[in-house]
C-alpha cells in the first residue's frame, strides 16, 4: 500500500493547549474545573482517573494536537487500532497523554451533535479497576459535552471516516 505524507492540507491543528497557564496540581483539580463547566463524565473515565494503577502526569507545557482521520494515514478500508498507532508515529506525530484528553474536553465547546471524537493514547495508559484498557472520546449530544471511553485493544477496528486526535511535539513544529 503506498502511503501519503500528511501535509497541513490534510492535517491541521485542532487546539493548542498551553497547560503551563492551567495551574491544576491534580486529577481532581481537572475533576472539579470540568464539573463548574457542566461536562459530564462517565464513570469509566472517574474509575479509569481513580485507579491508582495508572500513572497521570499534568503536562506543564504548551500541547499542539492535530484531527486526522483514519484515510489520512493512508487506509481505504476498515482497519485496526493497532495498524493506525503504527501509521500515527511513522508520520512523526505521538500518542497523547490521557491527561490532555480530559483537559481538552473544555476547549472543544463548539462540537457538532452526535459526533465522537476519540484521542489516540498509548495501549494500556487507561485501564479500568476491571482490567480493561480503555481510550477517551469526546462527545456532544442532547445539548451537552461527555467525556466517555472507548475499548482500547490492538484488534479494535475503525473505518476510514473515523477520527483521531494525536500530539505533534511543539520541539519538532515548523
Amino acid at each position: 500500500m503506498k502511503t501519503r505524507k500528511l501535509t497541513k492540507k490534510k492535517s491541521k491543528e485542532w487546539k493548542k493547549i498551553n497547560f503551563s497557564k492551567l495551574k491544576f496540581k491534580n486529577i481532581n483539580d481537572i475533576f472539579i474545573y470540568l464539573k463548574k463547566k457542566n461536562i459530564l463524565i462517565s464513570p469509566w473515565i472517574f474509575d479509569i482517573f481513580k485507579n491508582k494503577k495508572n500513572n497521570f502526569k499534568i503536562p506543564n507545557e504548551t500541547i499542539y494536537l492535530y484531527k486526522i482521520k483514519v484515510s489520512d494515514l493512508g487506509f481505504k478500508k476498515t482497519t485496526t487500532l493497532d495498524k493506525i498507532y503504527q501509521k500515527i508515529k511513522k508520520k512523526n506525530y505521538e500518542l497523547v497523554n490521557p491527561v490532555v484528553a480530559l483537559v481538552a474536553r473544555n476547549f472543544y465547546l463548539d462540537q457538532q451533535k452526535g459526533e465522537w471524537l476519540r484521542f489516540a493514547t498509548p495501549f494500556k495508559s487507561m485501564v479500568d479497576t476491571d482490567g480493561v484498557p480503555h481510550l477517551p472520546k469526546l462527545g456532544s449530544a442532547l445539548g451537552k459535552f461527555f467525556i466517555e471511553t472507548y475499548w482500547s485493544y490492538k484488534k479494535a477496528v475503525f473505518h476510514p471516516h473515523n477520527e483521531f486526535i494525536v500530539y505533534f511535539n511543539d520541539k519538532q513544529k515548523t
